[in-house]
């Protein structure tokens, strides 16, 4: 009986490890996945949110920066002290991925994640402090294939009141560096074959 309980609980512990990002300075618990805070028995807040999230931008290109703003509506007397945030691809196989990363963290408010093994791509509270708001600077991937993005997070009230996965709108990745990317390089082209015409 006893084994059976020491195997129950470690199996509890590398659940936590594998699933969840835990702090044992009086933080939020959440899980990288699901943005799921872990407080049982307690559910997600049905109610509509009272915080806001929106980005500096509507689009965005590689490599590029976006200011991310997550605060209570206005004349709300609400605070959260505890929060997730990353961004994710509107594409449905990265759907539970976090895209880019966060930059310029100050480490004494917040804590870089590495959510999926990818470096800053989650952030999350520092502590239990309560705050109405919080602007974050997040860098777009070098690459384009992520497409269009959105930004997620979960916003804790307390303990019994939290909110999971409160979107952003979509930001359109701008692809107008590489159409004229694609525009000069059809340009040479075409000025070769003109060259190639002459000749003969």
């Amino acid at each position: 009986m006893l084994l059976r309980a020491s195997v129950s609980m470690l199996v509890m512990c590398v659940w936590c490890v594998e699933e969840s990002v835990c702090f044992p300075n009086g933080s939020v618990a959440f899980s990288c996945g699901n943005m799921m805070p872990v407080h049982p028995p307690f559910t997600p807040s049905t109610t509509s949110p009272p915080f806001t999230l929106s980005t500096s931008s509507a689009t965005y290109r590689p490599g590029g920066h976006i200011t991310v703003t997550v605060e209570v509506v206005n004349n709300s007397s609400t605070e959260f002290q505890g929060f997730l945030l990353q961004a994710r691809s509107t594409q449905g196989h990265t759907l539970l991925w976090p895209v880019g990363k966060f930059t310029n963290i100050n480490t004494t408010l917040f804590t870089a994640l590495h959510c999926k093994n990818m470096e800053n791509s989650t952030v999350s509270q520092a502590s239990g402090a309560k705050r109405k708001k919080v602007q974050l600077t997040w860098e777009a991937p070098s690459n384009s294939h992520y497409g269009d993005i959105y930004f997620s997070a979960t916003l804790v009230q307390d303990y019994t009141a939290f909110w999971v996965q409160l979107n952003s709108s979509s930001l359109r990745l701008d692809s107008i560096g590489n159409s004229a990317q694609d525009l000069s390089s059809s340009a040479l082209l075409f000025i070769s074959l003109l060259s190639l015409s002459a000749a003969c």
